[in-house]
């Protein structure tokens, strides 16, 4: 058996610009993983914080890593997603984090279904100071309803086969807030093969500098963007979400999240 039978390639890309608050954790909570087959890369904006200085400390553990102004978040993960050899992707924000051993249970679950699109584990938010405040399990199987795809799971804990976002053309440019959203989506519509990881894997700090906690009403606008050009009327977009949470109560996911918290 080789390595990459028993630990396939994974890709991580930490987008970041202006974050050295938080980028050493970040990083140390990915490399700290010790997984044997990881490729980690690092796509800065052209930061004037010291971030490039604290990159390049870890620039041993790095396959790739440049500094140099870009549109945003969106073309930062499609920078890193061309330098990709990884079997599976995902990005980890630079005030995010990885929990310990997060990768091997990616691995163990992807191992059960190598042909999965999607791989996905438990996800936490935290406040700026790390404590945990939420923690929310995914149920167990995803319907194809479209509210899927932007409440049930945390894009930190969600990766994807390399080849399958390569092949939908990465996460679109023109969206600031909900590219992780409408990624997962596209993936649903093309018929997603998903595979459930039964541990915490990542975590997404909320704090006041953070897009989901600045840019509420960005995001809130790209959304109705995203819906009306998948033509999801508002109320399909209730009913799936209502769907998805009876799914997640009757399956013990709700009861999982609530233990797990406490």
């Amino acid at each position: 058996m080789t390595q990459a039978d028993t630990y396939p390639r994974i890709t991580i890309v930490t987008p970041s610009f202006n974050q050295a608050r938080y980028l050493p954790e970040t990083i140390e909570s990915i490399i700290g993983q010790q997984y044997p087959n990881l490729e980690y890369i690092i796509i800065d904006g052209g930061s004037t914080d010291g971030s490039v200085e604290i990159i390049k400390r870890y620039e041993s553990h790095l396959a790739y890593w440049v500094s140099q102004a870009d549109s945003g978040q969106s073309e930062a993960i499609n920078k890193g997603l061309r330098k990709a050899t990884g079997a599976l992707f995902n990005w980890i924000n630079s005030d995010d984090l990885l929990f310990p051993d997060a990768l091997n249970r990616i691995a163990e679950a992807y191992a059960t279904n190598p042909q999965a699109d999607l791989v996905v584990g438990y996800g936490a938010k935290s406040d700026a100071n790390g404590a945990i405040t939420r923690i929310t399990v995914p149920p167990r199987q995803l319907s194809m309803s479209p509210a899927n795809w932007s409440f049930f799971i945390h894009q930190q804990a969600v990766f994807i086969a390399t080849e399958t976002v390569r092949r939908l053309g990465g996460v679109r440019e023109d969206l600031f807030s909900i590219m992780d959203a409408e990624l997962y989506y596209r993936i649903f519509r093309n018929g997603c093969r998903y595979v459930r990881a039964k541990a915490l894997i990542g975590l997404i700090r909320e704090h006041a500098q953070a897009k989901s906690t600045a840019e509420k009403e960005r995001f809130a606008s790209e959304k109705i963007q995203v819906l009306g050009e998948y033509d999801i009327p508002p109320i399909r977009m209730t009913a799936g979400r209502m769907k998805t949470r009876l799914c997640r109560l009757l399956d013990g996911s709700y009861l999982q999240s609530f233990l797990l918290l406490k």
